[in-house]
């Protein structure tokens, strides 16, 4: 035995998949590397049927080399058994036909009642007895989280950096999270219990690299929930559609990430809300401090890049936040954004309809967008359906519009933002997740100058400015 060539994992069935196993042992049969080629048993070198078989016989025949197949007792230099090999090769490939067919018409099945397919379970997600999903009870509140601060505008980098910074463990027990795992979640129709479809576009035989969209009830053009009866989604279809406009639009700004180092010190203003005000990009956390990142990055040049300590500039950013609220007045628009804030984080029973009502119409419009993208994007709807589903959904618009219309505006009371002897020891003492969440009620970014000269002290009057909620921001669209 000169060598052994294998193909773990790799089907023998399904043409497109490459072989390099099957491939390096023919090449060395043909090129006389070798004489004779012995396999353990017929439908181990394929189950493509005769045509390849055959095809694969002529090269062999004609390079003077050989075949045999241990199990079935077949020798390709034999006469007669030329045949019997093109037989049985035929009879391989019908097994896995009918095996596929079975296999699929099962999977068909289980998808339109709602089953986890196979695989390992979703991350945040447990399976129940029957396949159905169940939210996880510890990994379900990360996910959440996770969503919850990609919707505030926090990166995926950032929030990564501080997952590692608190330990949490990954679903594999690891020690380091990595953006690419965090948007593979967010993007998969999953995250909102959903039936997951990959479909292939293509075109003049070129095609599309492939897509994982909610699958479709081929009768009705509905959506299928995984959810085990009883058990609602971690977010709402609603909610995933929003999460795919933000990571779109970040993608459309900045481009892809980078990767994220193992361990950084913990800070407060993440999410690209530092901004340096010589080049107007934003500032990432290095060591102790806040540092500009076109000039520490991107290693590209700023006449004054941003520098400034970590612990410095959180204490003068939460100060101002707790006495400058207290200066605006009552009338102010900023007050006005501060309050509807205020009131969907602080004190949601007067507007907990409200927001029922308003998830389910961000849902019938996340049903309605996908449904265009079937028919006109991805083609998976014809027209027949495209018309029944989306006028369904119209009706159900207007009428949760209307029950919206019809409930009276709830009012916020900011009495304890508004006193800095309440709110300033409220966000000192809070943790780093629930500091910025207070900071993000009223301040949408935070622009910094360059020192005057090396060594100075921080004076924040000179060189920090806050742009305040519902304030017009200059670097809303601009590139991290």
């Amino acid at each position: 035995m000169r060598r052994v060539w294998t193909d773990a994992g790799k089907s023998g069935y399904i043409r497109s998949v490459r072989r390099p196993g099957f491939d390096s042992a023919l090449e060395a049969l043909t090129a006389g590397e070798v004489g004779t080629l012995a396999v353990w048993k017929l439908d181990r070198l394929s189950r493509q049927g005769a045509g390849q078989v055959g095809t694969a016989l002529d090269e062999i025949d004609a390079a003077g080399g050989r075949l045999f197949f241990l199990k079935d007792s077949l020798d390709s230099t034999v006469p007669g058994h030329r045949m019997v090999i093109v037989v049985v090769s035929e009879q391989a490939r019908a097994e896995s036909a009918n095996t596929s067919l079975r296999v699929s018409a099962k999977k068909d099945m289980q998808r339109l009642e709602g089953k986890w397919l196979g695989g390992p379970r979703p991350w945040g997600y447990e399976l129940d007895d029957d396949r159905h999903l169940r939210p996880h009870p510890t990994e379900a509140p990360l996910v959440r989280e996770l969503c919850d601060r990609v919707l505030s505008g926090e990166t995926l980098a950032d929030i990564a950096r501080d997952w590692n910074r608190r330990g949490v463990p990954t679903r594999k027990g690891g020690e380091v999270w990595r953006t690419s795992t965090m948007s593979l979640a967010i993007r998969s129709p999953v995250l909102a219990g959903l039936q997951p479809e990959t479909l292939t576009r293509g075109n003049k035989g070129y095609h599309e690299p492939r897509v994982t969209a909610p699958f479709r009830h081929p009768d009705t053009g509905e959506t299928v929930s995984l959810m085990a009866e009883g058990f609602a989604p971690i977010v709402s279809e609603g909610e995933r559609q929003r999460l795919l406009e933000e990571l779109a639009s970040r993608y459309t700004r900045w481009g892809r990430g980078q990767g994220v180092p193992r361990r950084l010190p913990e800070s407060l203003l993440g999410g690209g809300m530092v901004r340096c005000a010589t080049c107007g990009r934003s500032a990432s956390s290095f060591g102790n401090a806040y540092r500009c990142r076109k000039r520490f990055v991107d290693r590209d040049p700023c006449e004054g890049p941003l520098n400034v300590a970590i612990r410095t500039l959180d204490r003068y950013v939460k100060r101002e936040w707790a006495y400058g609220l207290a200066t605006f007045d009552p009338d102010s628009p900023i007050l006005a954004a501060v309050a509807d804030r205020w009131l969907a984080k602080n004190d949601p029973a007067p507007i907990r309809e409200r927001e029922e009502l308003t998830a389910q119409l961000a849902d019938l419009r996340a049903r309605m967008a996908s449904a265009d993208d079937d028919y006109y994007v991805r083609g998976t709807l014809d027209g027949e359906r495209h018309a029944r589903i989306t006028s369904a959904i119209a009706e159900r618009i207007a009428s949760t519009q209307a029950r919206i219309a019809e409930l009276p505006k709830p009012e916020a009371d900011l009495g304890a933002l508004l006193d800095p002897e309440l709110s300033l020891p409220a966000i000192e003492g809070a943790d780093v997740l629930e500091a910025r969440a207070l900071l993000r009620l009223a301040i949408k970014r935070v622009v910094v100058k360059p020192a005057p000269y090396h060594g100075a002290r921080f004076d924040p009057k000179e060189r920090m400015k806050l742009i305040w909620v519902g304030e017009p921001d200059p670097y809303e669209n601009a590139p991290a």
